[in-house]
């Protein structure tokens, strides 16, 4: 249905604008909020935990998604959605990480046009995971928080999609280095695909 295909890529882009931006960002060194962890292992922490937080949000059926997420739609136009998210799952080497979270808006699945939000939590408790060598355990205190909303009509983007990213992960190395990540962003993106970053990541500015 049209109105599966348009949000699949409307969130779809939302997860690659956090994604670029871990990439991306030079969003940490020594003597930060971070420890000792280096920019590119830090850019790998936030690009498996910003990954993992869209897993399960896939449109399979319009009546419902895998990963225990559902889709209820009300009758008329517009659609209303109301599509929620709630699992939890082991990490690649022990420890769980918990997904929870809604996508809520209404779409007229004609035009493809209407409002959405999206509010998305990670939780993290002992999850770990290799990179480079090293195997990384994180843990989330606060969770992190991935809220934001955008416009659309004929499925494109109207105006600017915005989101925030806040939270604090703590992650010690298996060499015996530790520390804590602080986020607090705020991304927009505009129809054409331009993305603008402010805020902190892991004591770095963007």
């Amino acid at each position: 249905m049209k109105i599966r295909n348009g949000i699949t890529k409307l969130t779809a882009a939302a997860a690659v604008v956090f994604l670029a931006g871990c990439q991306n960002s030079e969003v940490a060194g020594p003597g930060q909020s971070s420890g000792t962890v280096s920019a590119n292992e830090a850019a790998a922490i936030s690009t498996f935990l910003v990954s993992s937080a869209f897993e399960g949000w896939g449109f399979d059926d319009v009546g419902g998604g895998g990963g225990g997420a559902s889709l209820r739609s009300s009758s008329g136009v517009p659609i209303t959605i109301d599509y929620a998210v709630d699992v939890t799952s082991g990490c690649p080497l022990g420890g769980d990480l918990g997904v929870s979270g809604s996508i809520t808006g209404s779409i007229d699945d004609q035009t493809l046009a209407g409002d959405l939000s999206l509010s998305v939590v990670t939780s993290a408790a002992n999850c770990a995971f290799l990179h480079e060598q090293t195997e990384f355990t994180l843990n989330t205190n606060p969770d992190l928080v991935l809220a934001g909303g955008f416009a659309f009509d004929q499925g494109e983007l109207v105006g600017e999609a915005t989101f925030t990213y806040t939270g604090t992960v703590l992650w010690a190395a298996d060499d015996g280095r530790s520390g804590s990540c602080v986020y607090a962003v705020a991304v927009a993106m505009d129809a054409a695909g331009s993305v603008v970053e402010s805020g902190t990541v892991c004591g770095q500015s963007l």
